[in-house]
């Protein structure tokens, strides 16, 4: 059984939601650290959450405009493929 491109993108795109929610949510709770150690590993999970969901976002985003790139993909991988475009021409 083959797993399509399209089903794993919007899974990408169901857990950026996610984890920009959780991530959003920890930033309303009153923060108790007893220490600075502990106040900066909970900054840099927060930050760490928010690169995670912003990766699989933009990888979600881009499986996904590949199956529909007929309709609305082409708009959406315009930029994709004129950065990769930069970076062959300018290197």
């Amino acid at each position: 059984m083959e797993i399509s491109n399209q089903f794993i993108g919007w899974g990408l795109l169901i857990a950026s939601g996610l984890l920009t929610l959780w991530r959003k949510k920890k930033s309303f709770d009153i923060p108790h650290h007893p220490s600075y150690w502990k106040h900066l590993f909970e900054k840099s999970m927060d930050g760490f959450c928010g690169f995670l969901a912003l990766v699989s976002l933009i990888g979600g985003l881009i499986l996904v405009a590949l199956d529909f790139q007929d309709s609305w993909g082409g708009l959406v991988l315009l930029p994709v493929f004129g950065f990769m475009l930069f970076l062959l021409i300018g290197t």
